[in-house]
């Protein structure tokens, strides 16, 4: 009887191998896969490899990207096919499926777009720009659709964590409360003195630093100057002035850690305007960067101690309605002298255009350069994006195509397409470096930044 016991013990024990040894192959498979990022922390505007190994010969798998900033998750993907030695090198291989497709290294940044969970007509914005931007990768078995990513997320076979920063952590960033002036200094590391930039935004108000804590972490000291809607500054765009801004300027480039030989500009969207005006009054300014910038005098009468200056009328009845928010680029049609004469300074304009813009009709800057006196017009240049938006913000930064715009209280269509928009940022913002370099006499460049290696961030 014992006999038949025992036999029936090791029967049992044979019986459930497979059962066991499938379980070990499967563990066994998700231990081998790495995934590896290099370098894991880094400037945003810096290229990363990614890398996945250990996978079965030609098998399929997803690459997966997310973030989450505040309340708002943003994700992406790829779809790609292992090589016979079951490896998958993001910026040598294709992606056949996913948020972009073809050899794109930086499409898991570049393509992001809010989760479905999540509000859709959103910007991403670093707030505070002292912390990274934590993205977490993961590889996926298998070629998974946008759907298949969510609600339940698939397990993954290997994850890892990459650090994205807009301010290198050599970089210092001073609030600045001096008399009427408010805003934000980035200084690089070392004594100085540095070129100096002015960096303003646009009708949305309030302070954004982003861009700035990124220029200055390439070599430039830089001051985030907002104009309405922060702290005690006018709540109203009606309500900026002009002398406000005048005065900032003029204190900012004679600060002892700026270059006295000129400062820069750069404006996005409204702020060109003001980026424009400036350098009319202000000496100092001798570089000029308008990102979709307006270079006429719009929406409303501009204050100025000296005389008001009037505006463009803005055409309500050209304002279009469309499913993903409102397209005015036909509400501007200013008259030729409307137009800023910026020529009329020393400073050289950098016009960067976006030609699928919802918010502004590249074509005024374009009749913009045409009034330039031929005598002048080697100080001014006009680089043009076919499929680029209103939003060209630095490299790699998820595309936003509408928004809700929170002083007008609804959705704007900025416009682009992601992959067009993306090819933009990366090309537009190596030719502000060089700009700003060139001009201002600065000697740090993309190739010779406090950033470098990035590795020791």
């Amino acid at each position: 009887m014992s006999r038949v016991r025992n036999i029936r013990k090791l029967f049992s024990v044979v019986t459930s191998l497979p059962t066991i040894i499938r379980f070990s192959t499967s563990t066994l498979h998700m231990s081998n896969v790495q995934l590896s990022v290099t370098p894991n922390e880094a400037l945003v505007d810096e290229k990363v490899n990614i890398r996945v190994d250990g996978l079965p010969k030609n098998g399929p798998i997803t690459i997966k990207a997310s973030l989450q900033e505040g309340s708002l998750r943003f994700s992406s993907y790829g779809c790609y096919t292992a090589t016979d030695e079951g490896s998958v090198v993001v910026g040598e291989q294709k992606s056949r499926l996913g948020t972009y497709t073809g050899i794109e290294p930086m499409g898991l940044f570049w393509s992001m777009k809010p989760e479905p969970s999540c509000r859709q007509n959103v910007r991403l914005l670093k707030k505070d720009i002292t912390k990274p931007i934590a993205v977490d990768l993961s590889v996926l078995e298998g070629h998974l659709s946008w759907e298949d990513l969510f609600d339940p997320p698939p397990q993954p076979l290997a994850t890892v964590n990459v650090l994205r920063w807009y301010k290198h952590k050599s970089v210092r960033r001073e609030r600045v409360v001096e008399g009427n002036i408010r805003g934000a200094i980035f200084t690089p590391p070392g004594p100085g003195p540095f070129p100096g930039v002015i960096d303003l935004f646009g009708s949305g108000g309030g302070l954004f630093d982003h861009r700035a804590a990124l220029l200055a972490s390439r070599g430039f000291c830089v001051f985030a100057l907002p104009f309405f809607a922060f702290e005690d500054l006018p709540k109203s765009l009606p309500d900026v002035s002009l002398d406000y801004l005048i005065e900032s300027t003029e204190w900012f480039a004679g600060l002892p850690k700026v270059k006295k030989d000129g400062i820069g500009i750069i404006g996005l969207s409204k702020g060109g305007m003001y980026a424009l005006e400036l350098c009319r009054q202000v000496s100092q300014i001798k570089a000029v960067v308008l990102v979709n910038g307006v270079s006429f005098y719009s929406d409303v009468p501009l204050k100025y101690s000296k005389g008001d200056i009037m505006n463009s009328e803005f055409k309500f009845d050209k304002m279009i309605t469309t499913p993903e928010g409102i397209d005015i680029k036909e509400c501007y049609k200013p008259t030729d002298d409307e137009f800023i004469k910026a020529w009329e300074s020393e400073a050289s304009v950098l016009c960067i255009n976006g030609e699928d813009d919802g918010s502004l009709d590249y074509k005024t800057n374009e009749r913009f350069l045409e009034l330039v006196p031929e005598d002048q017009k080697h100080r001014f240049q006009l680089i043009k994006y076919p499929r680029a938006g209103h939003l060209i913000e630095p490299p790699y930064t998820p595309h936003c195509r509408y928004s809700f715009h929170k002083v007008f209280q609804f959705d704007f269509l900025w416009g682009g397409e992601t992959k067009g928009h993306s090819v933009a940022q990366e090309d537009s913002w190596r030719r502000i470096l060089d700009f700003f370099s060139h001009h201002l006499n600065g000697k740090q460049t993309l190739n010779n930044s406090v950033s470098k290696p990035a590795s020791k961030l």
